[in-house]
């Protein structure tokens, strides 16, 4: 995982949901962290993006699949 890389997921069916790494940093308990821009595809468009943060462990676990540059 890298900053400007973006992974995606299948939410269900036909949704997705594309995030793009901004920062990966370590917290006071020595967990690296990765904060990200998510955008959700829907069949009938994209909806706004929205900045989130999880455990990189988490994000690695949900956004699995690299979307190609």
């Amino acid at each position: 995982m890298q900053v400007g890389a973006q992974y995606r997921r299948v939410v269900s069916g036909s949704v997705t949901e594309t995030a793009e790494v901004l920062t990966i940093t370590t917290d006071s308990f020595h967990i690296p962290h990765v904060r990200f821009m998510v955008r959700n595809n829907l069949p009938e468009g994209s909806c706004a993006p929205d900045q989130r943060t999880l455990s990189a462990e988490s994000f690695s676990r949900l956004f699995n699949e690299r979307v190609a540059s």
